[in-house]
């Protein structure tokens, strides 16, 4: 197995032990050299690995870069170079490089150091293999992030303590990284990681069910729809993970006083107490005086074609959670819708300004896992059966049901782009899906309702669907070729 290579992945430090999970901050990079005595201990290691999380999915890291790339956000004039995809290699996001490596990096430690323990009984063996399981979703779930944005890049699975190996890796192929560290790794943790029941009290931990949804997920992504539909029935049919739900009403899935609910699968916490607070809002919302003011070139706004999709199709429920009206009785600017998944009532966001929220983030939910077997089912020729699940989630919102004549892919992009607005997944099913250049040139190129700034005359150039390289990286190791067209 190859041998870690980033350069943040050197600067370990001792990881201070925590009485609950995730109660407090505890430092997010592991020491390899660091003696865990118990399973009480390897617990507390543990948490570091999860501690970054709230780095990734926080402020300016992963979702808004992939919203802004998506069809559903936009930056205040519609010309940033992630919506208009003219990026350069000085667009690199290292933060997202940055902080998924060094995820990885604190997975690979406490991972090596459960296989160096001995349990003294079966409990005990089982905890620990537990303890490896969410340490391996983990560390799958920030490969997965890493080749859906950048696409080939150093694999790696072990810690090391000699810093002359850290570079010549190079950038391992995408399916090589999906097949031997990807999948292996999900494929262990829907084996031996807690259900969500069994975390009753310690919900932000990866559980069974978490561990089938994105392996689910990852299946979809390589176009595999009979095993995505193979794993993802273990989840909705066989309910091998325990028993989800959707929420009866739509509105209270994404409420911070309704946290780890029924339908809720895996999500990041957030905590203003503990001292890990969400940011989030700052880049979404107007009511704090962000978006109109400084920066407001990098902000996520809404488009219009989205506002217009909720619209002409009726989506009052769903529109109305996903987006505030925009309306601002003192402003000359035109109509704008402002995201409000994942945030305070916007009469609530200036007292948050400085200290943050406890909105968690929510990564998969049980609407999408529906989705995505719906899709599964459908590619695989079982249309009769797709539509039981696609329409539980129409119903939820008081939509019709759609009909077996009217199912295909564009049906199932349209139910989760509604459904899933801001939640981090549109970008991706485009790409997945191999609709991104046609779809956001289209809407790069049209005007619809306020969006009328036209700004690319040509589609979107295909390499422009990855980020570049960190040129930071690559100065550090030759190995590390950029990516074309950067």
């Amino acid at each position: 197995m190859k041998k870690i290579f980033s350069i943040i992945a050197l600067s370990f430090l001792l990881l201070s032990c925590s009485e609950d999970f995730l109660d407090r901050q505890p430092e997010d990079t592991l020491s390899p050299g660091t003696f865990y005595r118990n399973p009480a201990e390897i617990k507390s290691g543990l948490v570091g690995c999860y501690k970054v999380l709230q780095n990734i999915y926080n402020q300016t890291d992963l979702p808004l870069i992939i919203e802004l790339m998506s069809d559903d956000g936009k930056d205040r004039f519609r010309t940033g170079v992630w919506q208009t995809f003219k990026k350069t290699n000085s667009d690199s996001q290292p933060g997202i490089w940055n902080n998924n490596f060094k995820m990885i990096a604190n997975c690979n430690t406490i991972i090596g150091i459960i296989d160096r323990y001995t349990p003294k009984n079966a409990e005990e063996e089982k905890l620990v293999k537990a303890y490896k399981a969410e340490a391996s979703f983990l560390r799958a779930l920030a490969y997965f992030n890493l080749v859906r944005i950048y696409g080939p890049v150093p694999m790696v699975s072990e810690t090391f303590t000699d810093l002359t190996k850290a570079f010549g890796i190079g950038r391992t192929p995408v399916n090589e990284i999906y097949n031997n560290l990807i999948i292996p790794d999900l494929e262990y943790a829907t084996i031996n990681c807690l259900t969500k029941t069994a975390l009753k009290g310690e919900e932000a931990r990866a559980s069974k069910g978490a561990a089938l949804t994105m392996l689910g997920k990852v299946y979809l992504t390589m176009n595999n729809h009979p095993k995505a539909s193979e794993t993802l029935k273990r989840l909705i049919v066989d309910k091998e993970a325990g028993a989800y739900a959707l929420l009866p009403d739509f509105k209270n899935v994404f409420q911070s006083t309704n946290k780890f609910h029924n339908e809720s699968i895996f999500e990041v916490n957030f905590n203003i107490a503990a001292g890990q607070p969400s940011y989030w809002f700052r880049w979404v919302n107007n009511d704090v005086g962000l978006i109109w003011g400084v920066g407001g070139a990098t902000n996520l706004l809404v488009e219009h074609n989205l506002m217009r999709e909720f619209v002409d199709n009726g989506e009052s429920v769903r529109y109305s959670t996903a987006i505030d009206s925009g309306y601002i009785a003192s402003s000359t600017i035109p109509v704008q819708g402002w995201v409000i998944k994942h945030t305070p009532p916007p009469a609530q966001l200036k007292q948050y300004n400085n200290t943050g929220t406890d909105n968690n983030y929510i990564i998969t939910r049980y609407a999408d896992a529906l989705l995505m077997y719906a899709e599964a089912l459908m590619v695989t020729g079982k249309k009769d059966e797709a539509l039981i699940y696609l329409n539980q989630v129409r119903s939820r919102v008081n939509m019709p049901a759609v009909k077996v004549e009217d199912l295909n892919m564009d049906t199932i992009l349209h139910e989760r782009r509604v459904e899933l607005a801001y939640e981090g997944h549109r970008y991706f099913d485009l790409v997945r899906t191999g609709k991104a250049i046609d779809v956001l040139t289209k809407v790069l190129m049209t005007k619809v309702d306020y969006d009328t700034n036209i700004t690319i005359s040509a589609p979107i150039p295909q390499e422009q669907l990855l980020l570049p390289i960190p040129v930071a990286e690559i100065e550090k190791d030759q190995t590390l070729p950029q990516n074309p067209g950067y």
